[in-house]
């Protein structure tokens, strides 16, 4: 109701109102003058314009709200002061006194006290009534609010209960689409496992057996290579198998497989891995997690394989903005130019972190690389230390 446009048509219906007296026969037919009409719409002119400019400049305040009720109570008595000036007990008016009604009944954001305007100003006028000396004008305008109030009333209870059922419908609807999600995830990472991992177990195998045929072969360098291909394949497929089984990952659950696959990764070097949480009961949207591992290993796996160190470590802190890790080797550093050039490890990580918002940064020397990167995650906790 604060949109301009919505505030032009309420100024319009206001003017409108205010001049249907000038209408031939419509002014002794309401039985009041173009004076009481033109009073009554420009007070509430000017409260429900005060507000809305209130709203414009300083947004909904605990003073705006306030605002709203006084401006509900003075909008409910200037409809009805134009059923006094009438003294007519049965003025059309009212008709403006419950599409008011109406009008806060069901406005999600109306409250109590806005609903109180409309038990107030009836008793109001039948006060007005009966100081005046007419008990049965009284009486009936009491009842006729009294009426207006019970059906505002039953419209809110109403409003209220189709609210609750809608949002209980789109909750019950997000729900089910989410339990079709994890089960559509479980059916892929067991399709995975039992189909595409059985495959690639037996092929591992068949390399193993081939390789150690052809002991002393030219080509058993080659079967070594693909059958470390193999491998590599078969750990990527259990970490996306091991991301798909569940749609959130504990922080826990996150640090142990990732020190899992470094230390496979690291081979015979001394691989340590530390973990920080800011609240250990994090929980991570299986894809982070699986983004947050594949980032790693890959550091690991690069620096294993090229830069021949003796000693690797992997530092993660879990934080409010989200993960930092840092991964630490002794050996030997890149060469001259070798970050500009890569078209593989360093790259693919610098593109998967960036892809999803977050930072890198490498730094070597013949004393070894350090690289350092920050993955945004949606994780708000205070800082706690964890093993």
């Amino acid at each position: 109701m604060r949109a301009p446009r919505a505030v032009a048509v309420l100024m319009a219906g206001a003017l409108a109102v205010a001049l249907v007296p000038l209408i031939p026969g419509v002014s002794a037919r309401l039985e009041v003058t173009l004076r009481d009409t033109a009073l009554a719409m420009g007070v509430f002119t000017l409260v429900s314009l005060t507000a809305a400019v209130v709203f414009w400049r300083r947004g909904a305040t605990p003073a705006y709200w306030w605002l709203c009720a006084l401006e509900t109570l003075t909008t409910a008595l200037t409809m009805l002061s134009l059923v006094w000036a009438s003294g007519n007990p049965l003025s059309p008016f009212w008709l403006l006194f419950a599409c008011l009604s109406v009008i806060v009944a069901m406005d999600a954001n109306g409250r109590i006290i806005e609903g109180l305007a409309f038990v107030v100003a009836p008793q109001v006028l039948a006060l007005l009534f009966l100081l005046q000396g007419e008990p049965a004008k009284a009486a009936l305008s009491a009842v006729i609010g009294g009426v207006v109030v019970v059906v505002g009333t039953v419209l809110r209870g109403l409003f209220v209960g189709l609210t609750e059922a809608r949002n209980e419908r789109d909750r019950l609807r997000a729900e089910l689409a989410e339990l079709r999600l994890r089960e559509e995830r479980h059916r892929i990472s067991r399709d995975l496992h039992d189909g595409l991992g059985t495959e690639l177990a037996s092929l591992t195998w068949t390399a193993r057996m081939l390789h150690q045929r052809l002991e002393g072969s030219p080509v058993q360098s080659d079967v070594g290579q693909l059958l470390e291909r193999l491998r590599s394949g078969m750990d990527e497929l259990r970490t996306v198998v091991w991301a798909l089984r569940a749609p959130a990952r504990p922080w826990e659950d996150v640090v142990a497989r990732l020190a899992q696959r470094c230390r496979e990764l690291g081979g015979d070097r001394d691989v340590v891995v530390e973990a920080f949480a800011a609240d250990p009961r994090v929980e991570f949207d299986g894809q982070v997690a699986l983004e947050l591992v594949r980032a790693v290993q890959e550091l690991v796996h690069n620096a294993a394989r090229h830069a021949q160190p003796r000693h690797i470590r992997v530092t993660l802190r879990c934080e409010p903005d989200g993960i930092r890790f840092l991964v630490e080797d002794d050996g030997r550093g890149l060469a001259d130019g070798a970050l500009e050039r890569s078209e593989g490890g360093l790259k693919n990580f610098r593109t998967r972190v960036e892809s999803v918002g977050g930072t890198a940064q490498v730094e070597s020397s013949s004393q070894g690389t350090r690289v350092s990167a920050w993955l945004p995650t949606p994780t708000f906790r205070p800082n706690m230390p964890m093993q």
